[in-house]
């Protein structure tokens, strides 16, 4: 069922005030009646479009459905590794869904609570671990194949993410998280691409 505009824009308000308490009191500093009088809905309300605290602060976790398990496993999208493995990221990341601007402030509640910093990095530990699977199911991929295809993508994001984070107003609007992946990812193309002429550095 498609979400309506309403719904989208109560849920995001929902999110933005929550961040905005997490980073002024700390996410222990505030309760989920504070949030929703800052918002100026019911608590009951308030959990017809978040199912917690932890999630009105940060946002529902990166997570991939079962359609993008079995396109992954079985060579798909497109059928290069490393491509779609940045495509189904991207889209468990929800896309360009969120801004420079929202990627800042989730970098501040981080900061000012590093406690949400284990139950984020838990989250993408576990991920990691389930792609590097579905990954290696594929034929002719392997378990040591899948976590360097994993651990390349995953510098890539990550890298993107940062330029995102640290990014000046002038450049907010100059690419969001997909362009900037995908820029990433031609320069690390660019940089291990065999060079003509060279040599293996190995010994016989």
């Amino acid at each position: 069922m498609a979400i309506s505009a309403t719904t989208s824009s109560r849920r995001q308000a929902i999110i933005a005030a929550a961040q905005r308490l997490a980073v002024k009191r700390g996410y222990s500093g505030f309760t989920v009646e504070d949030l929703a009088a800052a918002v100026g809905c019911s608590r009951r309300t308030l959990f017809n479009h978040v199912s917690s605290k932890e999630e009105a602060v940060l946002g529902v976790l990166p997570r991939i459905t079962d359609e993008q398990v079995a396109t992954l496993r079985s060579g798909g999208p497109t059928g290069d590794l490393v491509e779609d493995l940045v495509i189904t990221a991207i889209d468990s990341l929800g896309g360009d869904d969120a801004t420079a601007a929202d990627w800042q402030q989730l970098h501040d509640v981080i900061r000012r609570n590093p406690e949400l910093l284990v139950r984020v990095q838990d989250h993408v530990d576990e991920l990691g671990l389930s792609l590097v699977t579905h990954l290696a199911a594929r034929d002719g991929v392997g378990e040591e194949q899948a976590k360097i295809v994993f651990t390349v993508v995953g510098g890539l994001i990550g890298r993107a993410v940062q330029d995102l984070i640290e990014a000046s107003p002038s450049d907010l609007g100059t690419g969001g998280l997909t362009a900037r992946i995908h820029h990433n990812l031609d320069l690390a193309r660019e940089v291990l691409a065999p060079r003509t002429g060279s040599t293996s550095c190995a010994t016989a």
